[in-house]
């Protein structure tokens, strides 16, 4: 299930993975052969992680709308995480992602956003993605805005932002207004 964009290598977090990042980090890098990173998993991921594995060991069909480590594909080392919160709920995913504080603000976030929502667009029953951003966090709206996401709602600090599958354009068998 494994995929890759130009410079990142994608993997869905295992049961395996996720117990040994649950129970011992050191022991997860010296398994998977990843040099050490003091910095991931990061404590957003750690506190889901218990309950992402559980629902996994219970229901195999989450693995891929769960979270996905991210691997520089020159290097082996891990960039972060990205990935859905959980299976479609109406067509619809939600996407998260950390990029580990040494590797930001070199198109990384873009790149796996990009890549993410490609993959999500492959299943079939998935027609929207979705994400929440602090207003006060500009960067990782901009890596939003660069991969078309449209802010649609703004309930307190939070922005929720969309990317459709198809613009109404290119809905399959739509046709363009042609009185534009």
């Amino acid at each position: 299930m494994e995929h890759a964009s130009d410079r990142i290598r994608f993997i869905p977090i295992t049961v395996k993975a996720g117990q040994l990042m649950i129970r011992n980090p050191v022991s997860f890098y010296a398994t998977y052969g990843f040099p050490r990173n003091k910095s991931w998993p990061h404590d957003g991921l750690k506190a889901i992680l218990p309950f992402y594995v559980e629902l996994l060991e219970n229901e195999r069909s989450e693995l891929g709308f769960g979270p996905w480590m991210m691997v520089d594909r020159r290097v082996g080392e891990i960039l972060g995480d990205i990935g859905f919160k959980g299976q479609p709920k109406y067509g619809m995913v939600e996407i998260g992602y950390y990029v580990v504080l040494s590797k930001r603000n070199q198109g990384f976030a873009t790149e796996a956003v990009k890549a993410m929502c490609n993959w999500a667009f492959q299943q079939s029953h998935v027609r929207t993605v979705e994400a929440q951003c602090d207003k006060r966090n500009l960067a990782s709206q901009q890596v939003l805005f660069n991969n078309g996401f449209n802010p649609i709602s703004e309930k307190g600090a939070i922005i929720t932002f969309m990317k459709e599958k198809y613009s109404r354009a290119e809905k399959p068998g739509s046709t363009q207004d042609q009185h534009q």
